[in-house]
């Protein structure tokens, strides 16, 4: 199962956001790529005070998904007051597979008062491979890649549009996630930036243009899990009784 991420800063407008969006599908696939991951609000850009709900974005990549015959995870705004920050998995048949609402806010803009927050995981099959998915500022967040770790995710898909000015994080996150989790998680973020990071927390994939891709190994991560069992060593009864001592 091979995942491309791609790096697409916002467009002037929607019409060009989707009409990019599309072309990278295009490229995702003819280079071989299974499933493209778009970063956070590719099309109308993230705004923490401004969110901007478009219905015809949803509509746009499930027609992409299914003209390009690939997997499709993009994210928009769902709902007019105080939306939810969406990511989307579309199968290549068009069809949504699964839908997850941005947990952790980013409260230093202020989305946590201009948007509504989720509280649902979210996981999907394609290929053989267990995919997951989280948005941006979830990454600082290890609880819930360690629920997906629980789950059996085999790779958390990040859309993204994480500032230029702490990509050195962004990198830094991605990959200790992976390696927290000892699976693989695909990080596509608005400009620069996208990667993949593998069970081992190496940046994995190759490069061509605006796009990162990279192979879903499944013997990689049951490897590493074997080599060091620490998604099976985790004491989460423990952490939940620590929580009563607050």
């Amino acid at each position: 199962m091979k995942v491309c991420c791609a790096g697409m800063a916002p467009a002037a407008t929607v019409a060009d956001g989707l009409a990019r969006a599309g072309a990278l599908a295009g490229e995702a696939r003819a280079a071989g790529a299974d499933l493209l991951v778009l970063p956070e609000q590719f099309a109308t850009g993230w705004s923490a005070t401004e969110p901007r709900a478009d219905p015809s974005i949803l509509r746009s990549l499930c027609r992409t998904a299914a003209e390009h015959g690939i997997w499709v995870v993009g994210s928009c705004y769902e709902g007019y007051l105080r939306p939810r920050n969406m990511a989307y998995a579309v199968s290549p048949e068009g069809r949504i597979a699964a839908s997850y609402a941005k947990v952790h806010l980013f409260s230093p803009d202020g989305e946590d008062a201009a948007c509504t927050p989720g509280t649902v995981p979210a996981t999907f099959e394609a290929g053989g491979v267990r995919f997951a998915l989280a948005v941006c500022y979830d990454l600082r967040f290890p609880d819930l890649f360690a629920h997906y770790a629980a789950c059996g995710a085999d790779c958390v898909l990040v859309p993204a549009a994480w500032p230029a000015v702490r990509l050195a994080q962004w990198d830094l996150l991605v990959r200790a996630r992976a390696l927290d989790g000892e699976y693989y998680v695909a990080g596509a973020n608005a400009g620069a930036g996208s990667c993949i990071a593998g069970p081992d927390g190496e940046l994995v994939g190759e490069e061509r243009g605006d796009l990162v891709i990279g192979e879903i190994d499944l013997t990689k991560i049951s490897a590493m899990r074997t080599a060091l069992p620490v998604v099976k060593d985790r004491r989460p009864d423990l952490y939940a009784a620590w929580k009563e001592c607050l």
